[in-house]
């Protein structure tokens, strides 16, 4: 009897969520950020881009 083709079979490693160079994106922007809002002049700016929200 014929039987039916088998799927192929993964590998343990599971698929990442997010490829390298989207990760390697995110932190390189927090990090922009993190260090934007350090300034006081940026701080200001993100509080006013903040409250426009309101």
């Amino acid at each position: 009897m014929n039987q039916p083709p088998k799927p192929p079979e993964h590998s343990n490693k599971a698929d990442p969520l997010m490829p390298r160079w989207a990760k390697v994106a995110v932190v390189v922007f927090a990090l922009l950020v993190m260090l934007g809002y350090a300034s006081p002049d940026m701080r200001a700016v993100y509080v006013a881009a903040w409250a426009a929200c309101f």
